[in-house]
């Protein structure tokens, strides 16, 4: 278990820095001690529940977003919509039985951006896929035919190592090859299910329907196809809209330099809907809004604008972030740096730089600050650089930093039932919140900053991180077209 600087140590390291860091030492000792982000949090999961993508609550929770900024005085507040294809919403219950070998409820939910079963429902042998690339599902088209289809995270795996979209190629491809229906056994222990999303990178709805299974039930599935064949049926109906608005929500806290230079601080306001996303990412938008009161009560103006963002469309492609991106494309050379935090109520242990020296340098700068808190590391792992929002201005060559923190607990919840309230420790969102908060701040407040890289330092530095061809895939895939 990792152990942490008492508070009290945390406060002490805070006083004895140098002067100059004296607003960074108020700042985050407001953020530890506040607990207004655990407030923030309460109020979106509690209150408002679960946000899909242009769902009614995740009007809501833009509206509250909105509310929230406009009681902390922030200035040029705005809802800025961009359009998805189709929303997605379970208008019920789901229902799913084995009937051969033998009969068995199970555990089954409709998968995200799945389409109707219809009144019937859906009903076949089941045929496991062992690979979903597309070279695969080619290969294994007559044996698809008229199944029902079971993938799961093994099969899912060689699709990923290549790229998401050529991933969502294959999954495609099953319906094209005449499946039935598709469960993902992805579902997570106590037959919980664990939220995927079968919208293409897109937000468009899948071309048949898809379920989402619990771990035992997947895993009983398997065993009984090792010993013959497996009939299922399952029936669930959505609520489908086509080219609805979504706002992504912006508010800033002006610089005093005038040059227009700023810091963005950013989260998703959407979630899944199985629980009612209070990690992923509640926390985060709590940081985000916290951050911000913590800096208008203290009265700190910053040398460079800092800039609050709360997107939509995170969980079916990171869709509202990449349409921020296009849309404030000719002003991001005067980004110095984009943070985003959707990790959870998990003490940080430091940040991602993603093999920018110029970043390690800045970081550095405040490196007390950040040990004092737990959080010194500096790492140049690039596994998570396309699993949230800060890759839409990563592959622009912007300055961009996520949360490093232990991601075991957090993954235990996140997409599933278990993502609640009750989950969620105030001190350790606090921690992370201070983590964020000073070191955006910092950044802000520096006299010189990290610039904006050229497209062909971007593909340099993916490739040092051996994470270019996922990029090249998302890409052809237009998931960052500009």
């Amino acid at each position: 278990m990792r152990r942490f600087p008492a508070l009290a140590l945390v406060l002490v390291v805070f006083s004895c820095l140098w002067a100059q860091t004296a607003d960074l030492s108020r700042l985050g000792g407001a953020l530890l001690l506040s607990g207004n982000a655990y407030e923030y949090d309460r109020q979106l999961a509690d209150g408002i529940g679960p946000r899909l993508t242009g769902s009614t609550n995740y009007g809501r929770a833009a509206d509250w977003a909105v509310a929230q900024f406009t009681a902390l005085g922030l200035s040029s507040i705005a809802r800025e919509p961009w359009n998805i294809p189709t929303t997605w919403e379970p208008a019920g219950p789901a229902t799913a039985h084995m009937i051969a070998p033998r009969e068995q409820t199970l555990h089954l939910i409709s998968e995200g951006w799945s389409p109707s079963t219809g009144p019937a429902g859906v009903r076949g042998q089941v045929f496991y896929l062992n690979d979903v690339r597309p070279e695969a599902v080619r290969a294994a088209a007559a044996r698809i035919a008229n199944t029902i289809v079971l993938v799961d995270e093994a099969s899912l795996a060689p699709g990923f190592a290549q790229g998401e979209g050529t991933l969502y190629d294959g999954l495609r491809m099953v319906g094209e090859e005449g499946a039935r229906g598709i469960i993902f056994g992805v579902g997570a222990s106590n037959d919980a299910a664990n939220m995927f999303g079968d919208g293409g990178l897109t937000g468009t709805v899948a071309n048949i329907p898809a379920g989402n299974l619990g771990l035992e039930d997947t895993l009983l599935i398997q065993r009984l196809l090792r010993a013959g064949p497996v009939e299922v049926e399952f029936s669930f109906q959505n609520r489908i809209r086509r080219n609805v608005a979504v706002d992504n929500v912006v508010a800033e806290i002006p610089g005093r330099d005038g040059t227009g230079d700023f810091v963005l601080i950013g989260a998703h306001l959407d979630s899944w809907q199985p629980g009612t996303g209070a990690q992923d990412d509640g926390t985060g938008v709590a940081a985000v809004v916290a951050i911000a009161r913590a800096v208008r009560e203290l009265g700190l103006k910053p040398r460079r604008s800092l800039r609050f963002v709360l997107f939509g469309g995170e969980e079916e492609g990171m869709l509202g972030s990449a349409q921020y991106a296009r849309r404030h494309a000719a002003e991001l050379a005067h980004c110095a740096g984009v943070f985003i935090t959707d990790n959870g109520a998990v003490p940080p242990d430091g940040w991602y730089t993603l093999g920018r020296a110029d970043d390690d340098q800045a970081l550095a700068t405040i490196s007390p600050l950040l040990d004092g808190l737990g959080a010194g590391e500096r790492s140049h792992e690039g596994r998570f650089a396309f699993s949230a929002d800060d890759a839409p201005f990563l592959v622009r060559g912007v300055p961009t930093f996520m949360l490093k923190a232990p991601m075991t607990s957090y993954l235990r919840i996140h997409h599933q039932p278990g993502d609640t309230f009750d989950k969620v420790n105030e001190r350790d969102l606090n921690l992370g919140v201070a983590v964020v908060g000073v070191t955006a701040y910092a950044f802000a407040d520096m006299p010189t900053r990290s610039r904006q890289l050229t497209l062909a330092e971007v593909a340099s530095e993916l490739k040092s991180l051996a994470i270019y061809g996922q990029y090249k895939d998302l890409d052809a895939h237009h998931v960052f077209d500009e």
